[in-house]
C-alpha cells in the first residue's frame, strides 16, 4: 500500500470514529431530551449532527451524485465540472454547519 492509500485510511477510519462518537453524544442528548423535556438537550443534539455528522454525509451524497468527489474527482460523462456547481456544493455545506453551530448557540441560551 502507498503512503497517500495509508493516508487516506487512516483518514476515513478517524472520520468514522467521529461518526460514531458524535452519533453516540445525539443518541444520549436526545435520551436526556425526552427524559427532562429539556430543549437545550434537543437542540444540542440537533447542532452536534449539523456541525460534524451532515457534512460529511453531505459531501458524500454530492460526491454520488456527480461521479466523483466533488474537490478533487472527476465529473462523470462530457460535461466538466463547473465552479459554479462547486461553488453551490461549498455553500451548502457551510449553510449546514452554520445552521448547526446556531443550534448549539441556542443550547446555550435557551432555558429549558
Amino acid at each position: 500500500m502507498t503512503a497517500a492509500g495509508t493516508l487516506a485510511m487512516a483518514t476515513s477510519l478517524v472520520q468514522g470514529l467521529v461518526v460514531v462518537g458524535t452519533l453516540v453524544v445525539v443518541g444520549k442528548a436526545a435520551v436526556a431530551y425526552r427524559q427532562h423535556d429539556s430543549r437545550p438537550m434537543a437542540l444540542l443534539a440537533v447542532g452536534l449532527f449539523l456541525v460534524l455528522v451532515a457534512p460529511p454525509a453531505f459531501e458524500t451524497a454530492v460526491g454520488a451524485l456527480l461521479n466523483g468527489t466533488p474537490l478533487t474527482g472527476p465529473v462523470g460523462g462530457d460535461r466538466p465540472l463547473t465552479a459554479a456547481t462547486l461553488w453551490w456544493a461549498f455553500l451548502a455545506e457551510e449553510l449546514i454547519r452554520l445552521a448547526g453551530v446556531a443550534a448549539l448557540l441556542g443550547s446555550l441560551y435557551v432555558r429549558a
